[in-house]
């Protein structure tokens, strides 16, 4: 048996550890051999501001960077989210096309920054890529502006999803497969960035219309939003079709587990992704951090139990303000910047992903689990191991008991991972 431990509260990031000798116990956690669902992994958003701030690293620090994602030594990430066009966290708004002439397409742009890097991860680790655009080209909305909003205009609805098909051979063509896609992030928000109101009626109605014969390889992801009413949608959005997987979904409006759990237990077979994740800026300083961490593994560890299979953070690297943003919409990622951009720190966020990231690999069976105590949370995976995570949020330090197989001790704000 293998213990990791992380309390960043005590300064300690990753380090083994033995098991406290404890006869008598408060609580106990009861693994049932019930499958919840099946890991499909993590992941990260390559923007093009994480790919700028790439570029600013010296040729060591970039492959040691990538090692700490992507390779089996650190995170192991094994997905990651593209954007169609620009979005937020770009070094400002761009468009791959400015007319109806689908001939004129180009992406000129992510050959500056986002290539290069996804050229570095696939070296390293060929990952799954999702899909995302924050808003069609200007010409084809009805405000004629990339950003606050807008609808997609019906007349452009076949020329927009030749636009995504060009986009996914597009990436093929230089080796990248995009293999799932959403029409829309956040399809009801208008935000003063890129964005585009997408309802649900004609997002349906462009999908089965005018794109999902088009595809090949590349699945469909719907929604692409907040979780809040996340049972509704898929009722009303979902089709039975061999090119649409599931459902995508952000956090940002609540946690709202309860609601991802009823999906997943009428919908047994549908993927269901958390497509997007983060925590708002403030100037890095550790302790400062360590509460967002903690969040991270709060929503993870309940949405693992809840069936998700799997989840993505949002931007892979910024800098030490939290950006660039061309819209000043500063927040945090796992690793950030230095103040000189000469090097990188990985943040209290990173050691919390490890635990999952690092032990759980793609296809590992997600276990069902009772936990008496409000006090903690856990989680459960096998194999070929048996992996177990466990998480204290409280200021108070706990003894517990998993199944027979061990009783150990977890201490106020700590994380352990057992594998077994």
């Amino acid at each position: 048996m293998k213990k990791i431990v992380t309390n960043i509260y005590k300064d300690k990031y990753l380090y083994e550890d033995t098991l406290n000798n404890i006869s008598n116990v408060e609580d106990k956690i009861i693994i049932n051999d019930n499958i919840i669902s099946t890991w499909l992994g993590m992941g990260g958003a390559i923007t093009e501001s994480s790919s700028y701030n790439y570029s600013l690293l010296n040729n060591d620090k970039r492959k040691s960077l990538i090692k700490d994602y992507y390779s089996k030594k650190g995170l192991n990430y094994n997905l990651g989210r593209v954007s169609i066009g620009s979005n937020d966290f770009s070094l400002n708004s761009y468009e791959y096309l400015e007319n109806n002439n689908i001939n004129n397409f180009n992406i000129k742009r992510d050959n500056k920054y986002i290539i290069p890097l996804l050229k570095d991860i696939y070296k390293e680790n060929k990952i799954s890529l999702i899909a995302t655009p924050w808003s069609p080209p200007s010409f084809m909305k009805t405000n004629n502006n990339l950003l606050k909003g807008g609808f997609l205009k019906r007349k452009y609805y076949s020329l927009y999803s030749d636009y995504l098909i060009k986009f996914i051979n597009t990436y093929k063509n230089k080796g990248f497969n995009i293999d799932y896609l959403t029409i829309q992030n956040e399809p009801y928000a208008k935000q003063r960035w890129e964005s585009c109101i997408f309802p649900i009626i004609k997002q349906k109605k462009f999908i089965n219309k005018y794109l999902i014969n088009k595809l090949n390889d590349t699945k469909i992801l719907l929604w692409d939003h907040n979780r809040e009413h996340l049972d509704y949608v898929t009722k009303r959005l979902y089709i039975n079709n061999p090119n649409i997987c599931g459902i995508g979904f952000h956090w940002y409006t609540g946690l709202y587990h309860n609601k991802i759990k009823k999906v997943r237990e009428k919908y047994k077979d549908i993927l269901l992704i958390n497509t997007e994740m983060c925590c708002g800026f403030s100037k890095y300083d550790k302790y400062d951090w360590i509460n967002d961490a903690e969040k991270y593994l709060i929503d993870i560890i309940g949405c693992i139990n809840s069936g998700v299979n799997a989840y993505l953070d949002w931007n892979i690297l910024l800098d030490y303000d939290g950006g660039p943003s061309h819209k000043d919409n500063y927040v945090k990622s796992a690793i950030i910047l230095n103040e000189s951009k000469s090097d990188y720190i990985k943040t209290p966020i990173y050691y919390y992903l490890y635990h999952i990231s690092h032990f759980i690999n793609k296809d590992y069976k997600i276990l069902s689990i009772n936990n008496n105590s409000d006090l903690y949370m856990a989680c459960a995976f096998y194999k070929n191991k048996k992996v177990i995570i466990v998480l204290n949020t409280t200021d108070e330090d706990k003894t517990f008991e998993i199944d027979d197989i061990l009783k150990d001790k977890i201490n106020s704000h700590e994380i352990i991972t057992y594998v077994i």
